[in-house]
């Protein structure tokens, strides 16, 4: 496949990834959430793969056994293992780390420091507490979507960021709390 139509074919994914990813920010159950995460981070990864973002598409598969693990845990309402979540950061520090060492480009932090804030939000019993963190984890990953020339993903983590706030705002009432005090 030649570049412009990988390039088109990503640009399209992430349009799709955009939709289900701002939908994502608005639900109301951890469960409906860490599935909704599932398919959002594969199309996410067949994004990067496309662009050759290669630690972008290695991250978003990490984040996908990620869901489902934690997906698990959430079906038979058990906290996971701190050990599990230690894992998986581990983990997304190492791809991204082998990725920095063989290209010799320190960007390629970006997606492991997004993965950590993902990390984070999955472990999360509190939809609220999980929208907080998924407002994190696009500020690393608008500067990598400008750089791979994911356009669109820029656009989607943009949105994801925004449908963060709004959904702060109206399903968790973060400022009416704050006013109360």
């Amino acid at each position: 496949m030649n570049y412009e139509t990988a390039y088109l074919i990503a640009q399209l994914v992430s349009v799709v990834t955009g939709v289900l990813a701002i939908i994502l920010m608005q639900l109301k159950n951890m469960k409906t959430i860490l599935l909704f995460q599932i398919i959002v981070n594969l199309l996410a990864a067949s994004n990067y793969l496309l662009l050759g973002g290669d630690t972008g598409a290695l991250v978003s598969a990490l984040a996908i056994i990620q869901s489902v693990v934690m997906f698990l845990y959430s079906k038979k309402n058990v906290r996971p293992h701190t050990w599990v979540v230690i894992l998986f950061v581990a983990a997304y520090l190492a791809c991204s780390t082998y990725n920095i060492v063989v290209s010799h480009d320190p960007l390629e932090l970006l997606p492991a420091c997004a993965a950590v804030c993902f990390s984070v939000s999955l472990v999360q019993e509190r939809p609220e507490i999980f929208r907080i963190w998924g407002a994190l984890n696009p500020a690393f990953w608008l500067p990598y979507d400008l750089c791979t020339r994911s356009h669109v993903m820029f656009c989607v983590h943009l949105g994801i960021l925004i449908s963060s706030i709004v959904a702060m705002i109206r399903v968790d009432g973060v400022f009416k709390k704050f006013k109360k005090k």
